[in-house]
């Protein structure tokens, strides 16, 4: 790897941060104010300040102007929100989570339509999907249960991406390129295109765009018959569409559809050595933190999701009809002999030899959801109904090969059918008691079936380990739940409320993985979330603030463990766990064109009672007052930018300080846990800069600097409960980048 840093932009960075007009050189713009939020995520139009749920929204303008893409670049930036990778089962909100791939605690939207699956096994290999932020109108973040309007695996929040809608009246679009390089690695690049054409005046549109994204490689492989610098090659490309069409003022009807594609090779984590107690030490096992021994990867898949929007208002009555169908697929292939390093014995294949999964799956979703609402001078009021239905396959192959990277054998083969299908009803009215004070109440009762069929196809040789192949018989579950909320809320002045909620949730147990020790299925679990919050504008909306206080009760919580002898994984539940913590988002214009926007949140998750323990099978080793995994006490953000405008172009210059504290790792197994302990993620916190410059309102450079004092901080971190070695997610090196886009 070559040591000098590939940083083209960075005179050009540096120099336009250094810029500071003269007194006078600039036309006195008027005062800045914040402006006013529209958010969706109630499923009903609402200014932020008079939602009485805690929501961040982040628009899709300032996604743009920073070149963020992809939801590494910008969880730290949402209170309470923990990440531990790209899939939607990795991330979580107020410390609900276990660590582990569990069913989601978080529901991904786009618009109204769920993406992605409400189980593990129905996932399909999806990842959270990557927008053109120039199609974005913006991502809004609910943080606490949402079960009464979205239902099943929204228990910890939602993140939900609203998209631009097409416009009947104009014709613009925009088109972009950029380029970025990361420190001591390749150079990426992307190109992004939209395109808003109305068909016929006030009746018909058509929005378009699409992308492509090559992220810059900087991981080295040493593995001697592949050593390579810059392997982590990934292109991602996709687009979007958009018609709507008003026949009427009172009826309109949206066609949406979304298809991306990924193809990469390798990934992020790196090996770190251990002490005698089996706690990783954070010292790369192979020379540096970009460095990986690994035989060959690749991650490979296709996401697709269709929707058709009906809106129809009669004799003051709204109809909705929303029909979505969605498919997630992929293949990806893995080096897993850190994991599976005791098959090669068994084979007699020696030093040097590989083990590989190829992991194949895909999830193909329908739903259907009716919602007719109303309102009077005193009430306003909705019910709905809501179907889906998931169909998936997940197929598992672990491959042997020798040093010389020919197969030997084939020692595992799985498969694994799922159906999963949910019916709910749900309601809630919105009582205007008085002009100031509001009472929202609702509820939600839903039904989900589920089915699941495995084989396991074992080689001879390795029956020890993962025993005999067999046929399992179906496994079926099948739940009832009700969730609920009740939330008053009270308007002080129009710009400032204060507000009450307590809201359940609830996430679907399941049929199970197939061991001979481990039952058939896993129970759901629930949570009820208590909370206070104020929040509103003051200083004629100069001074904007969020405050929320709350406190989540968890039983039955799901875990993930792993099998110590096969290294299957399987789930189980736990008994009780709570989260209480504060979030607060303040956000200042104190001077012409500065704009000063920050988050702290303080967590507090920890279990409430010890985990059971079996004498049959591996269980999870954790006692009331154990930290929950992956949430950090005190994380933070900080967003300083400040506008220049003159009379043909405008200049901004703009610093972003993220901080995520000091986390836990998972529960360790029983089998392993005197001889490996949980162990620290240690807190770490990134600087990012930002500049830029606009000519006649139509031209745009944009320039970034990520993580500029290129810290290492530690992301995430998995040793599979204790029971292998650990592989780790540094942060991204220094990545310096910029763009240059078209308006017109």
């Amino acid at each position: 790897m070559s040591t000098t840093p590939r940083c083209f932009p960075l005179y050009l960075l540096a120099a336009t941060i250094a810029y500071v007009p003269r007194p006078g050189s600039a036309a006195e713009p008027a005062r800045a104010t914040l402006e006013e939020v529209i958010v969706t995520a109630q499923k009903r139009e609402e200014r932020l300040i008079d939602a009485p749920v805690a929501i961040t929204a982040v628009g899709g303008d300032a996604l743009n102007e920073q070149n963020i893409v992809q939801i590494s670049d910008y969880y730290s930036r949402i209170p309470n929100l923990q990440y531990n990778g790209d899939s939607t089962y990795d991330l979580s909100l107020r410390g609900v989570t276990t660590g582990g791939g569990t069913n989601p605690t978080l529901a991904v939207l786009i618009d109204d339509v769920q993406f992605g699956s409400s189980t593990f096994f129905g996932l399909g290999n999806s990842r959270f999907p990557d927008f053109d932020p120039g199609m974005l109108e913006r991502i809004e973040v609910l943080r606490g249960p949402q079960g009464t309007l979205y239902g099943a695996s929204s228990l910890g929040g939602l993140l939900k991406y609203v998209m631009r809608k097409p416009d009947p009246e104009r014709f613009f679009g925009r088109v972009e390129g950029g380029m970025n390089t990361v420190e001591d690695g390749e150079s990426g690049w992307t190109g992004r295109g939209s395109v808003n054409i109305p068909l016929a005046s006030e009746q018909a549109a058509l929005l378009l765009g699409a992308f492509v994204r090559e992220d810059p490689a900087y991981i080295d492989n040493v593995r001697p018959t592949l050593a390579a610098e810059d392997v982590n090659d990934a292109r991602t490309r996709g687009g979007q569409a958009s018609f709507l069409f008003k026949p009427s003022d009172n009826l309109s009807i949206t066609l949406s559809g979304l298809r991306q594609e990924r193809d990469g090779h390798f990934g992020t984590g790196i090996q770190v050595q251990t002490d005698a107690a089996g706690v990783p030490t954070y010292v790369p096992t192979f020379g540096t933190d970009t460095s990986i021994n690994l035989a060959a990867t690749s991650d490979e898949g296709t996401q697709q999701l269709y929707s058709g929007r009906i809106e129809w208002e009669v004799g003051g009555v709204q109809l909705l009809s929303l029909t979505s169908w969605g498919k997630s697929e992929g293949v990806n292939r893995r080096d897993v002999s850190a994991v599976f390093g005791f098959i090669p014995a068994f084979y007699g294949t020696g030093a040097g030899s590989s083990v590989s999964i190829d992991d194949a799956a895909e999830t193909e979703k329908f739903a259907q959801e009716f919602r007719v609402s109303g309102k009077t001078d005193r009430l306003d009021w909705r019910v709905g109904a809501f179907y889906t239905k998931e169909d998936g396959n997940v197929i598992q192959q672990l491959s042997l090969f020798d040093p010389g990277g020919s197969q030997v054998a084939t020692p595992f083969l799985g498969q694994g059918p799922i159906s999963y299908k949910e019916y709910a009803g749900f309601g809630d009215v919105v009582l205007h008691v008085t002009d100031k004070f509001d009472l929202q109440v609702g509820a939600r009762y839903g039904k989900n079936k589920q089915e699941y069929t495995n084989s396991n196809t074992v080689d001879t040789t390795i029956e020890p380990v993962f025993g005999p192949t067999t046929v399992f018989p179906v496994a079926t579950f099948d739940e009832d739940t009700v969730t609920w909320a009740l939330s008053p809320s009270y308007h002080f002045t129009p710009d400032v409320m204060g507000y009450a909620r307590i809201a359940s949730g609830y996430r679907p147990g399941g049929p199970n993985t197939s061991l001979p020790t481990i039952p058939r299925t896993y129970d759901s679990d629930s949570v009820v979330n208590y909370e206070v919050g104020v929040k509103g504008m003051l200083a004629e909306r100069i001074f904007s603030f969020d405050a929320a206080l709350f406190q989540i009760d968890w039983k039955d919580i799901q875990l993930q463990n792993t099998d110590s002898v096969s290294q299957f994984i399987f789930f189980s539940n736990g008994g009780e766990a709570r989260s209480r913590g504060l979030e607060l988002t303040l956000g200042w214009r104190p001077l012409e064109g500065l704009s000063i926007d920050g988050n702290v949140a303080l967590l507090d998750a920890e279990l409430s009672q010890a985990l059971p323990q079996s004498a049959t099978a591996d269980t999870l080793v954790g006692f009331s007052g154990d930290r929950l995994p992956a949430s950090a006490k005190t994380s933070g953000n900080l967003s300083i930018q400040q506008d220049f405008t003159f009379s043909s172009f405008s200049l901004f210059v703009g610093a972003n300080w993220s901080y995520v504290g000091e986390r836990k790792s998972a529960f360790v197994n029983s089998a392993v846990a005197d001889a490996r302990t949980r162990f620290d993620l240690p807190s770490y916190s990134v600087v990012d800069l930002r500049a830029g410059a606009t000519f006649n309102d139509r031209w745009h450079l944009n320039l970034y600097a990520r993580n500029v004092l290129d810290e290492d901080g530690v992301v995430s971190a998995d040793n599979r409960n204790g029971t292998n070695v650990t592989i780790v997610n540094f942060l991204q090196p220094r990545t310096l980048g910029m763009s240059v886009s078209l308006d017109f």
